[in-house]
């Protein structure tokens, strides 16, 4: 497979720095390609992903490359679908508890705003049908100016 991807990239006068920067991959991984020495990709679906690029900046088909990629690993032992694992793989416990907050998190957002729309508008209903002179009691009025001298004790109309 590696083999096909030089001939076809060689047919091309292409150069490998050339499929490095036209892919945007390192210039490690495109050899690593062409060599088939995947450890240069940090998972297999990057290797795949980075192999079907390839085959499309050199004008090949990459389905048949692809399934010659999934036989190699198939015919090698031990675990070949992750050159290296740092244990946070998609199915590691890490990734399930984000993916479920990613999931959550929208919703959680949704209900706070909603709840405090909710206070808000009976914190405020409440309000409206106080009258805000009503705590002051009964008081005196006097007239404002030194001139008026008038006097009277005004009272609160009665409640309803």
């Amino acid at each position: 497979m590696g083999e096909q991807l030089r001939i076809a990239r060689e047919a091309r006068g292409l150069t490998v720095e050339q499929i490095a920067e036209e892919t945007k991959l390192l210039l490690a991984q495109v050899k690593a390609l062409e060599t088939g020495d995947y450890s240069a990709f940090p998972a297999m679906v990057y290797a795949r992903g980075s192999l079907k690029s390839y085959a499309e900046v050199v004008k090949i088909d990459p389905t048949p490359l692809l399934e010659q990629l999934k036989e190699e690993l198939q015919g090698k032992t031990g675990d070949v679908s992750e050159p290296y694992s740092d244990g946070l793989g998609e199915d590691s416990l890490f990734w399930r508890l984000l993916m479920a907050v990613k999931t959550v998190m929208p919703l959680i957002v949704i209900v706070l705003i909603l709840g405090g729309a909710v206070v808000g508008y009976t914190l405020w209903k409440n309000q409206q049908g106080k009258d805000p002179l009503m705590a002051l009691g009964n008081g005196r009025y006097e007239g404002a100016t030194q001139a008026e001298h008038v006097v009277e004790t005004l009272s609160l109309p009665p409640l309803p």
